[in-house]
């Protein structure tokens, strides 16, 4: 009886999946990730189609749509099938969830009328409680962590609420960082190509999600871009003095995400230069670099003791 009913809910599923009211898709991924968390056997005669769903999904044009169809590449990063079900679609995953990660026009209008030092300087701006914690990407479902990684995502949980508390620009950049965990330098060929175009591009809302894609993949991908951090890591303290506040806060997060790399080279050749710059950015000008220079320049202090 019960199976028969599962049936009929993944036929339902299936009909509406293509609804055209935003509501109707919107609950058809939510039904489908929560089936994914509590009941995947359900799921698994049809994985490979719902994959290539929730692919089309979360390019969906209504946000709210596209944001409920990730979640799914985090709930399913959690699943010891992920690696198996999601090995022949990753190639078309990875340019989506770059592309999410991207600001939405939705974002850039709230920074620019209801947060104007997000976008350019607020050194005249009165400081706010929220200003104090920096500002990243937080990973909202993962695996066992070290101690290590709780520290750091407790400090995310301070994160403030400039653009909204989850978004899908947050969800695509933690499911690029678990899912980089689980596949490692097998997605490089399909992501260097897509950094080497985005990291130097002129416009800012292009290179900044390029900065960080590789911010989010930083541990995952770690051993196959060593071979390129001592190109990177020069280009990205560069970053620290681009004059779109939102590309240095960034380059702030991303440049600790390499710390680890960092104090393990010359000290004249990396760590110097990076921590001099990210302490003349404790005294940016926009109180988002400030904070994300501070949290920097600690967070390399404490790899330099471990």
């Amino acid at each position: 009886m019960i199976s028969r009913i599962g049936g009929a809910v993944m036929e339902n599923l299936f009909v509406l999946a293509d609804d055209n009211d935003l509501e109707v898709r919107k609950n058809v991924c939510k039904a489908l990730v929560m089936l994914l968390e509590v009941k995947i056997d359900k799921l698994m005669p049809h994985m490979n189609a719902i994959i290539q769903y929730m692919i089309i999904r979360t390019q969906d044009d209504d946000e709210t749509v596209a944001l409920e169809a990730c979640e799914f590449w985090l709930v399913l990063a959690d699943q010891e099938i992920c690696y198996d079900v999601l090995k022949s679609h990753i190639k078309t995953l990875i340019p989506v969830l770059v592309r999410s990660m991207k600001y939405s026009e939705l974002d850039i209008i709230l920074l620019i009328f209801n947060f104007q030092g997000d976008v350019d300087e607020d050194q005249n701006e009165p400081d706010r409680e929220e200003d104090i914690p920096p500002r990243f990407h937080k990973t909202k479902i993962h695996g066992t962590k070290t101690d290590e990684q709780m520290d750091e995502e407790d400090q995310e949980e301070k994160d403030d609420d400039t653009v909204s508390e989850w978004n899908l620009r947050k969800c695509s950049a933690a499911a690029l960082d678990v899912l980089s965990n689980i596949f490692h330098e097998e997605i490089l060929p399909d992501l260097l190509p897509i950094l080497k175009e985005t990291l130097f591009h002129q416009n800012w809302e292009i290179k900044e999600p390029g900065i960080l894609v590789l911010g989010a993949i930083a541990e995952g991908c770690y051993n196959g871009l060593t071979a390129h951090l001592d190109q990177l890591i020069p280009y990205l303290i560069q970053c620290l003095s681009d004059k779109k506040p939102l590309v240095r806060s960034i380059a702030c997060w991303t440049l600790s995400r390499y710390a680890h790399w960092v104090v393990h080279q010359p000290v004249d050749s990396y760590l110097r230069p990076l921590v001099e710059e990210l302490l003349k950015k404790i005294l940016d000008s926009n109180k988002r670099v400030q904070r994300g220079s501070l949290f920097g320049v600690c967070y390399i202090g404490r790899r330099s003791l471990i």
